[in-house]
């Protein structure tokens, strides 16, 4: 009797993250993961019901590997430039420069499910909440009432710049400079309001 083959689901995790991120969802074939996971398709489809779920598993894991890299003690503007700084010098030590995957999947996430369309974009919100924690500790600590949402908005579009023009090949120096021009950006919005 030939036994089930065993593998570790962290690797293939892992291996199914590469592939989507590197080629895109529509891109990705079943060949490639396959390949990149070194299981046939008979056990990939026993661990995963399609091509689709194996994304989603890709896409949780990414997350959650970005969420654990902008985890910080900091708070208020100082939290703030961490998560940009963060996306900076995650980006630009990618060596494949491959961006963001949640970004790369949305001009083709009309193929996709309204399950996943709805993961995507609730990854997005996530990262605007977190800005706008931040940014609610710096209104704390200011004493201000300032409207944070055109800051908020402020920030997650730097934070989206950085993503697609690092993957485009921009330099280092100019995503940093998105990421200190939004963050000198807020504070100065801090310092107005409290004068």
């Amino acid at each position: 009797m030939v036994r089930p083959r065993q593998f570790d689901p962290g690797d293939v995790e892992e291996a199914l993250l590469d592939v989507f991120w590197s080629r895109g969802y529509a891109r990705t074939s079943l060949d490639d993961l396959t390949k990149a996971t070194g299981l046939q398709r008979g056990s990939l489809y026993a661990a995963y019901a399609d091509k689709e779920e194996m994304f989603r598993t890709a896409t949780k894991r990414y997350v959650a590997e970005l969420t654990a890299a902008l985890a910080s003690e900091k708070r208020g503007l100082d939290g703030a430039q961490h998560v940009l700084e963060t996306v900076v010098r995650l980006t630009t030590r990618d060596p494949k420069r491959r961006g963001c995957l949640v970004l790369n999947a949305i001009p083709e996430a009309h193929g996709l499910s309204a399950e996943t369309q709805e993961e995507l974009q609730s990854t997005l919100r996530s990262m605007q909440a977190l800005l706008r924690a931040r940014l609610r500790e710096a209104q704390a600590d200011a004493g201000t009432d300032l409207d944070l949402d055109p800051l908020v908005a402020l920030l997650f579009a730097a934070v989206v710049a950085i993503r697609v023009l690092g993957r485009a090949g921009h330099t280092g120096r100019l995503l940093q400079n998105i990421s200190k021009g939004a963050i000198e950006a807020a504070q100065r919005c801090f310092k107005r309001e409290k004068e």
